[in-house]
């Protein structure tokens, strides 16, 4: 495997076959048979597995009915991958980033677990993805030092990823100590060029890299490795991108040169999942064609080690011919009827086994033993019952549809209990701000136990209290609001809140697009209205009051000294909030009370 030089030996053998035509059409030969240019790539992927190693439940709607199955979980994706390599010929099997953070498994170890098992799996080309730098550039250097070994030297990509030499430790003493720009791998005698793209904006505002590490712009970092490895002569080209479908698509029009996209970041179902009351975002793999009017195959997997794809592509010389392949939605044969009594099971799992798109998986006994040493240590911390909740409480984010089972509400039950939770560990806080991104899954009917607030709060954030003007904070919701609906930027930057409110609306101009801001004055008991010259004290996460999220003015506050850390982990305090409680009820009053989306104007 090669990464990003030049290759004497690629013009040596090029002169080499240059005599050679020469010295053929020189002599008098007898015919031969023509030889073929046809040439099978296969490659299996996965993307945005984020420290998700054990299987889920999944509900699946045919014929009328619910049905349960467990899903995904790691020690599937194994064992999909290491069969569909023994299937297959001229395999590159690779990684679209945001393997870490959003699990127990992440809490509780780090990199470590994420990184054995993709070893195990023996991944040819990983692309780093935003959420590797959550715990900065050291963190993700501990990664990809515990990313491949000797038997499986998996190549680590960000073309576009610059940290500063002899400041970054990714690069203590020079460019490309940790990753390369891309790699070139060959599958029975063919070269392949395989390029990493992280999204740039969004990783250096909705995660916590260095400050001196920068982000260079995607289309053109992509435009100058492109050139860089046909001057090689390479003209198979694969991009292994972490910058979202729909900028996938935008991306490749403009390209020359490209032949497959392996994406993520958007976390895309692709596929057609219709018949099982799942909506996919496209078809599996997505065709597109290039700047030059050539064919390119697009595929993504999904998200939470649920699916791995499986793309065919076809080539007739340089060029693609053909794109197939499909997606495998990783299943256990156990399925059971979510209600009601059913005689047999087997015409919903032969449905499934000839839908194309789902697959019956038994996990990788090897990698489910290393994921059970690992589950039981986080079954034990995760055990303590903090608190009942007599309904489900959403994380429903507000730019996405309303989903059956929540409140009837245009905000965010689990968001805005967050934030309660913030300020009883906060009392003296005036109010509390949450990111939407920060909060990453519902709170379930039932027992609520420690494990279920670090799954909603997955994240390494402790809380802070800045002190603030009324119209220093208006700024810092204007500019999260603009960020959330830039090119690059992320909806989860949109803010939730407890102790506040205000209207939103989108179609207005960046600076107005914030109203009405009240905050619940505890003096009085009653909603005064937020004054520009007031000093507050706010509570919020530490991801954004360093600024991420397009936050800057947070940033700017806690540079001028009016910030304080207090060490509680912003999930610990779900965790007291939760056991003062007793009961988790879904809140019924929302900081966002009015709210206009961009796409009315």
């Amino acid at each position: 495997m090669k990464t990003g030089e030049f290759n004497l030996k690629r013009m040596v053998r090029g002169w080499t076959a240059v005599a050679a035509s020469a010295l053929l059409i020189s002599c008098a030969s007898a015919p031969q048979e023509p030889q073929s240019n046809k040439f099978q790539l296969t490659l299996l992927h996965i993307n945005d597995h984020h420290s998700t190693l054990a299987p889920k439940q999944q509900t699946l709607v045919w014929g009328d009915q619910e049905w349960q199955v467990e899903a995904g979980g790691f020690p599937r994706v194994a064992a999909q991958l290491k069969a569909l390599r023994k299937a297959n010929n001229n395999v590159l099997t690779l990684h679209a980033g945001d393997a870490l953070t959003g699990s127990l498994y992440f809490t509780l170890f780090g990199s470590e677990a994420d990184a054995r098992m993709m070893n195990n799996v023996c991944f040819d080309a990983f692309t780093i993805g935003n959420h590797e730098f959550d715990n900065g550039d050291a963190g993700l250097v501990k990664f990809l030092q515990q990313l491949g070994t000797e038997r499986c030297p998996t190549a680590k990509l960000g073309a576009n990823i610059k940290p500063k030499v002899g400041d970054s430790p990714l690069t203590p003493n020079r460019d490309w100590e940790m990753f390369k720009p891309y790699t070139v791998v060959e599958r029975n005698g063919e070269e392949i060029a395989i390029i990493g793209l992280d999204i740039a904006s969004k990783t250096k505002k909705s995660s916590q890299p260095d400050e001196t590490t920068e982000f260079l712009d995607e289309l053109e970092t992509a435009r100058k490795y492109v050139a860089e490895v046909q001057q090689q002569g390479i003209e198979k080209i694969v991009l292994l991108t972490h910058i979202q479908y729909e900028r996938d698509k935008e991306l490749v029009q403009q390209l020359p040169g490209v032949d497959i996209v392996i994406g993520g970041d958007s976390h895309t179902l692709l596929g057609d999942f219709s018949g099982f009351g799942m909506e996919s975002d496209g078809p599996y793999p997505t065709e597109l064609t290039n700047a030059d009017g050539d064919k390119v195959c697009l595929a993504h997997a999904y998200q939470y080690s649920l699916v791995v794809g499986e793309m065919q592509a076809f080539f007739d010389g340089d060029k693609i011919e053909e794109c197939g392949g499909r997606p495998h939605y990783l299943l256990s044969n156990d399925i059971q009827v979510s209600d009601g009594i059913v005689t047999t099971y087997e015409p919903i799992k032969t449905a499934l086994e000839e839908s194309g798109v789902f697959s019956f998986v038994e996990p990788d006994a090897e990698l489910q033993n290393m994921l059970e040493d690992y589950q039981s240590k986080v079954e034990d911390f995760s055990a303590e019952v903090l608190a009942q909740v007599p309904q489900q409480i959403c994380s429903q984010e507000i730019d996405l549809p309303r989903r059956d089972g929540c409140a009837d509400v245009m905000s965010s039950g689990a968001h805005r209990l967050v934030a309660e939770a913030f300020l009883h560990s906060v009392p003296e806080a005036d109010f509390a701000i949450q990111n939407g991104g920060g909060v990453r899954s519902d709170i379930s009917e039932g027992d609520f136990t420690v494990g279920d607030a670090f799954n909603v709060l997955p994240f390494a954030n402790t809380l802070v209290k800045l002190e603030l003007s009324g119209s220093e904070f208006k700024q810092a919701m204007e500019e999260a609001l603009a960020y959330s609906v830039s090119d690059g930027g992320s909806t989860r930057a949109y803010p939730y809140g407890a102790g506040i409110r205000y209207s939103v609306d989108l179609t207005k101009e960046k600076g107005s697009r914030v109203s009405n801001l009240q905050v619940w004055d505890k003096g009085s008991n009653s909603w005064q209205p937020m004054m520009a010259r007031a000093t507050y004290v706010m509570v919020t996460n530490s991801f954004i009051a360093g600024g991420q999220d397009g936050y800057d003015t947070f940033y700017r506050v806690s540079e001028r000294g009016r910030a304080r850390n207090t060490g509680i982990d912003y999930a610990e305090s779900l965790v007291n909030y939760a056991r003062t409680q007793d009961v988790l009820k879904r809140p019924e009053d929302f900081a966002t009370q009015s709210y206009v989306p961009a796409g009315d104007n």
